[in-house]
């Protein structure tokens, strides 16, 4: 389907074109997608204090790269789905294992949200699991930003001075 976006629509994936729609030109991935994960982030931040804010987080869904921006109104998505088809094989393996991790973690709070809703639990299962995506959200953002390379240990130092680096910018 991305490759027929491309063809038929002939975009040319320049370097000063994918930096303008905020397109990492070597990855050629778009941060906007942690917007996906950075919104619950949020709302799992708020559920200790705000525990209404429980329906929120149970109410997120897993949304692919491709689904998320074909259900947004990013002004450049059409050329965002035509980079991820060209994204080198490393970089969109990395990325869309972490994805698969961070849409783990979210199913797995959401059950454990559910078994323990209207109970204090449901406060210290929502900071764990804001804890763990926040990692999981800088580590891919170092991998969608080319920080972190194929060859980084995803625990080692290394990787840890990309992220300490990517958020200090």
């Amino acid at each position: 389907m991305l490759d027929a976006v491309r063809q038929e629509t002939r975009i040319e994936l320049t370097p000063e074109r994918l930096r303008a729609a905020n397109i990492h030109p070597e990855t050629r991935l778009a941060t906007d997608y942690l917007n996906h994960f950075n919104e619950v982030i949020m709302l799992l931040e708020l559920v200790p204090s705000m525990p209404d804010c429980v329906d929120d987080v149970l109410a997120w869904q897993p949304a692919s790269y491709e689904q998320h921006f074909i259900r947004s109104h990013y002004r450049d998505k059409d050329l965002v789905l035509a980079a991820f088809a060209e994204a080198p094989v490393g970089s969109r393996r990395r990325f869309l294992a972490l994805v698969e991790e961070m849409d783990t973690v979210m199913l797995d709070t959401i059950a454990q949200l559910k078994a323990h809703a209207g109970t204090p639990v449901a406060g210290y299962i929502a900071e764990e699991a804001s804890d763990r995506l926040k990692h999981l959200a800088a580590r891919t953002s170092g991998i969608m930003n080319a920080v972190i390379h194929d060859d980084d240990e995803g625990e080692g130092a290394s990787a840890q001075d990309a992220i300490d680096a990517l958020m200090t910018r």
